[in-house]
């Protein structure tokens, strides 16, 4: 979905334009982003991304759903430090990057755009589709210095970006344009922060929320001790292959380890806490349902993803974001579903979000223009002829909410990042779903393994 979830169709960039090279390049600057380039590849070959891990990619419980900086000073911003910055009298060309999961998302984006141009006539924006793994081509891009003026950044990889400095600071146009940031959810806008300063601004956001066919499920579990029971209550029931999907990562499995008190990282993010007693029984529960029959991933179940399970009818409950919506209309438009907030569990309600934000290269020869483009896709207006597309869901509280996504926005009060909130997440993810994904294929069902395996990683990523 949006900014969250994307399949991984992509269109080529547009005609190629000369642009200024990154300033200030170093040998280490070098050899960051050829270090980051790799990572890049090898997380594009574990987790087929070109967008972000809200929607799951592929592999066991995995999916494919319908889709302070250390790099050179730049002075480049508004000159005077003192005066107001009026959008209004800012003039210039703009390329934004995007990546489009289909043609719904393009024609959403357009009119946005369309209301930009409307009010800001004296600013023309090239909107460039992004050719194969977003990531990976960004990364490219930024090597050459042909990177587009403002473009869209995945929460997974947004550490990585800040630190490398990639993403321009925006608080001097913030505070300048009076601009409102307090209406963004924290969950969403804290994941672009980094030592005090802000490098992004969320375009959109998702939380996961539990989808139930209304046929077979009447009265939604409300916490974890009622899902269990309503799952041993529909094995067997109709053509049922199991009660509920899950998926074998933390992209689902995070929420429940926070609803149980437990965690990946210590209060203060600086060591491990999947070690802790809460983690671990945490983690077993959630494998037992798989071991006690009340739940299969999507590999098991036959399907790509758990949309695909509840919309055929193989389960009755699944846990997705809001793109769930736009795939059961679109494939399953029999099926009978509604959402639901996450069961509640010992440490009370929790879910997760996933989000990508629009940010400004930190070479770029147009950040006036790039952040008056940004400041409108951004705030109230922008965002509302955004996700008046049907697909996209606002990361603004003072932006109305589509029909259908009441549950998704819900629970964004109370949600906490999915992604983008420790450095070597993506690494940390796969040590836990190969660890988790092992021990259901063997039978084992131990949460001892896949603690240690998550441990392991998330150590070395704090290293």
């Amino acid at each position: 979905m949006l900014g969250t979830d994307l399949s991984r169709i992509r269109r080529p960039f547009g005609e190629p334009r000369t642009e200024v090279g990154i300033s200030g390049d170093t040998p280490m600057r070098h050899r960051l982003l050829t270090a980051l380039f790799a990572s890049a590849f090898v997380f594009a070959a574990c987790a087929g991304g070109n967008g972000s891990s809200g929607a799951p990619t592929t592999g066991t419980g995995a999916t494919t759903p319908p889709a302070g900086t250390t790099g050179p000073a730049d002075t480049t911003g508004p000159a005077d430090t003192t005066a107001a910055f009026d959008p209004s009298t800012i003039t210039g060309d703009v390329r934004l990057g995007a990546w489009e999961s289909s043609p719904a998302e393009g024609l959403a984006l357009k009119a946005a755009l369309d209301g930009f141009a409307a009010k800001y006539p004296n600013i023309k924006v090239t909107q460039e589709t992004v050719a194969g793994d977003y990531r990976v081509q960004m990364v490219t891009n930024f090597g050459s210095g042909d990177v587009p003026d403002i473009f869209y950044v995945n929460a997974e990889y947004a550490p990585e970006w800040m630190k490398e400095g990639f993403l321009e600071p925006l608080d001097d146009y913030i505070a300048k344009q009076g601009f409102d940031t307090s209406a963004f959810f924290p969950g969403y806008a804290d994941v672009f922060k980094k030592d005090g300063k802000t490098y992004g601004l969320p375009k959109d956001g998702n939380t996961i929320a539990m989808g139930y066919n209304t046929d077979l499920v009447t009265t939604p579990p409300a916490t974890l001790a009622e899902l269990v029971t309503a799952a041993d209550a529909l094995k067997g029931k109709g053509d049922l292959k199991a009660p509920i999907c899950i998926n074998a990562g933390l992209d689902r499995g995070l929420a429940f380890l926070y609803a149980e008190g437990g965690s990946l990282l210590t209060a203060d993010g600086t060591a491990s806490a999947i070690e802790t007693d809460a983690s671990k029984a945490a983690v077993q529960w959630y494998l037992d349902l798989i071991k006690n029959g009340q739940a299969m991933t999507p590999s098991q179940l036959g399907d790509g993803w758990c949309g695909e399970a509840i919309g055929k009818g193989d389960v009755a409950i699944a846990f997705e974001g809001g793109w769930l919506k736009g795939a059961l209309t679109n494939d399953f438009p029999d099926t009978k579903w509604a959402f639901a907030e996450m069961p509640a569990g010992s440490a009370g309600k929790a879910t997760i979000t996933f989000t990508a934000a629009y940010g400004i290269a930190a070479d770029s020869e147009n950040k006036d223009a790039a952040w008056v483009v940004m400041q409108y896709l951004t705030g109230p207006e922008g965002m509302q002829k955004w996700t008046e597309g049907g697909i996209a869901v606002p990361s603004r509280s003072d932006v109305p909410v589509p029909e259908g996504f009441d549950v998704i926005v819900k629970g964004a009060d109370y949600a906490k990042p999915g992604s983008g909130f420790m450095p070597g997440y993506n690494d940390v993810q796969k040590a836990f779903q190969d660890a988790f994904t092992a021990e259901v294929t063997n039978e084992t069902y131990s949460a001892d393994a896949v603690v240690t395996a998550t441990k392991a990683a998330i150590d070395k990523a704090l290293k």
